[in-house]
């Protein structure tokens, strides 16, 4: 009985989780500590450590954890302690799940798509606030672009949020395509979708938007060639024309920031800028940047001087509006491998490709979107540094990694077992 209350403490928590983070963020580590509680009371985890290494899937999550193991390392050659263990504090999802979650009973492991759904209910809630914050700023206080980039973000980064967006919206197409999902819900679950895709665009991000038309074009493909179904994959490509022709006619606006980047980057080779611009500030921090990897190939500079090793380096190379910032790489592998060296940057990059590689072969589209917007993602923003970008790659990769997808084909008779990571 005590047993079955911690395994609901758990999965209310998990729940809890994939609701608040595109809701409030903020509140979202008072449940992670909740978890994290819950399971040190629970005990079970302590048999269950002398099956870490004898059970091929609970090493494999653990092994999740070997990239904040190694910014752990790095402060051993830092000399700015006070930012490094600053760091890793924020960086702390990327131990606690997967120490809690390769420990758990294997029973606890058959909730997948119930914390997934919870995860569209927080992302159409929070649609929900901004569009009416957005139109209370509009309306009492005539603030200009309320519905659009960061005036519509509020508290969000338009990146961040859309990535969130992104992958609900991908796990709605998927489950709208399921045999087992009922006709009469097939509706709603389009009209979420469309509703969530008109937010991406109102964001307006543009690593948002490219992966908004690359899910809708993946999941097109798959119905296609999977399910030899015609209808799904016209309704999604429908779909993505509708949002993009609405939002030209409603809010060309949100198109602007696309054709502002050639001429931002021609700018950026012949001007020295004082004001931020996003685009040409991105390619003179990737070129300092490449230049700190350079000298620093082999270890990096340390957990705690990165940021000294790139204000340093903005101001030698008279990049102003990124110093006067604090700007940070503004691509997590740039930023992973001038902290940790060619190690850490391994290391990130097999984070993804070898579970994506599982992820293919199981035909998890669920787990192989979310791994493909954050390796895009990561490439313009470095999400590693925020904590918003840390729990949602900590948290969704290891509920995606450690609990067994569901086929259309399979019932089951008894709590499914975990799987093993076949290559």
């Amino acid at each position: 009985m005590r047993h079955k209350i911690h395994d609901q403490i758990f999965l209310s928590s998990c729940m809890a989780v994939a609701f608040f983070l595109p809701v409030y963020g903020r509140i979202v580590p008072i449940f992670i500590a909740l978890m994290f509680l819950n399971w040190l009371i629970d005990g079970r985890f302590v048999k269950a450590f002398g099956q870490l290494f004898r059970e091929k899937t609970r090493w494999q999550i653990l092994s999740f954890a070997l990239l904040y193991l190694l910014y752990l390392v790095g402060m051993s050659w830092s000399t700015n302690h006070d930012y490094g263990w600053f760091d890793l504090e924020v960086k702390l999802s990327l131990l606690i799940f997967p120490l809690i979650f390769s420990t758990l009973p294997l029973s606890s492991f058959t909730f997948r798509n119930r914390i997934m759904w919870s995860f569209v209910a927080g992302c159409v809630t929070g649609t929900l606030i901004l569009l009416g914050h957005a139109a209370w700023m509009k309306f009492s206080e005539n603030t200009l672009n309320a519905f659009y980039y960061i005036p519509l973000g509020w508290q969000f980064h338009p990146s961040y949020l859309s990535m969130y967006l992104n992958l609900a919206v991908g796990f709605l197409l998927i489950r709208y395509r399921d045999d087992d999902m009922e006709s009469h819900r097939k509706p709603l679950i389009l009209g979420l979708s469309l509703l969530l895709m008109g937010m991406i665009m109102l964001l307006s991000s543009k690593a948002g938007v490219l992966t908004l038309a690359a899910v809708m074009v993946v999941v097109a493909a798959d119905s296609w060639t999977a399910d030899r179904k015609l209808f799904p994959g016209l309704t999604f490509l429908g779909m993505l024309l509708l949002v993009f022709v609405l939002a030209y006619a409603l809010a060309p606006y949100a198109f602007t920031r696309f054709s502002g980047v050639t001429p931002s980057l021609a700018k950026q080779q012949t001007e020295l800028r004082v004001a931020p611009e996003s685009n040409a500030d991105r390619a003179a921090i990737w070129k300092s940047s490449l230049g700190i990897i350079r000298t620093n190939f082999l270890t990096g500079v340390g957990t705690g001087d990165v940021k000294d090793e790139l204000l340093h380096s903005y101001t030698t190379g008279r990049i102003y509006p990124a110093y006067k910032l604090r700007m940070n790489a503004h691509s997590q592998y740039l930023q992973t491998f001038i902290t940790l060296g060619v190690s850490g940057f391994l290391v990130l990059v097999l984070m993804i490709l070898l579970p994506a590689l599982r992820a293919f072969r199981r035909r998890d589209l669920v787990y192989l979107l979310f791994l493909f917007l954050f390796s895009f993602n990561i490439l313009v923003e470095s999400m590693l540094e925020e904590q918003a970008g840390v729990i949602f790659y900590a948290f969704f990769n290891i509920v995606l990694f450690s609990m067994q997808k569901k086929t259309r084909t399979q019932t089951f008779t008894k709590p499914p077992m975990l799987v093993p990571f076949d290559f």
